[in-house]
């Protein structure tokens, strides 16, 4: 969730969701905190304090946070990938005890404070503005494309940074290699009965509607009331 959205009131609510889950006959939630400092306009406030009064709000609302944080992408990907097994396994270990002895008993679920910069990997700079890391990098960096050149370099080199040739092929599909990645079958998020409630249908048991009809004989005649 992103540091704007998690500080608004329903969502800041929800962090207590974690003292209702049953180790033994739950699933897990594992939240991913992303701080990149700033809302449309202005600044949020978890990106603003320091991290051990963040960790301590996190520990209080039953949490135990894992921070990655850092601005080079491979690196990240190194620091993520660690983090997410580590998180994995203590959520597992929480369940195989809980499982195993038939105590459910509170657990502190981990959860990751993931920090990077506002606008990660796009421009650094545009007009000679800071973008990236800036509230300038929130939804669009920069337009009129069409009639600006310098803007339109600046997008095809954001685009290329990315290097879609190693991600499609020259018609344009996904390589193979990647799109054997993707679950199959009953393992597709789509898949899955609380995502597709298509799956979960049932016939309605309703009364027959003819029978609540009102009769309307002549048009500005009949009066009838909610049945």
């Amino acid at each position: 969730m992103g540091d704007g959205e998690a500080e608004t009131g329903p969502l800041a609510t929800s962090w207590h969701s974690s003292k209702f889950l049953n180790p033994i006959r739950d699933g897990a939630v594992l939240p991913i905190l992303h701080l990149n400092g700033y809302k449309i306009n202005n600044p949020t406030l978890l990106a603003r304090i320091p991290n051990d009064e963040l960790a301590s709000l996190m520990r209080g609302y039953g949490w135990t946070p894992h921070f990655v944080e850092g601005d080079e992408p491979m690196e990240m990907h190194q620091k993520m990938a660690a983090t997410l097994d580590a998180c994995y396994g203590e959520i597992k270990a929480f369940q195989d005890g809980a499982r195993s002895s038939g105590k459910a008993t509170r657990c502190h679920w981990p959860m990751i404070v993931l920090r990077t910069p506002k606008g990660w990997t796009g421009p650094k700079e545009v007009d000679g503005k800071r973008t990236e890391g800036s509230w300038r990098s929130h939804q669009v960096p920069f337009s009129e494309l069409a009639e600006n050149p310098g803007h339109l370099r600046l997008l095809e080199q954001w685009m290329a940074s990315y290097r879609p040739g190693e991600l499609f092929d020259a018609s344009g599909r996904l390589a193979p290699e990647l799109r054997a990645l993707a679950p199959k079958g009953k393992r597709r998020m789509g898949d899955n009965p609380h995502a597709n409630g298509g799956l979960l249908l049932e016939d309605l048991v309703v009364p027959d509607f003819r029978g609540y009809a009102v009769s309307v004989p002549k048009p500005g005649k009949t009066t009838g009331e909610a049945t």
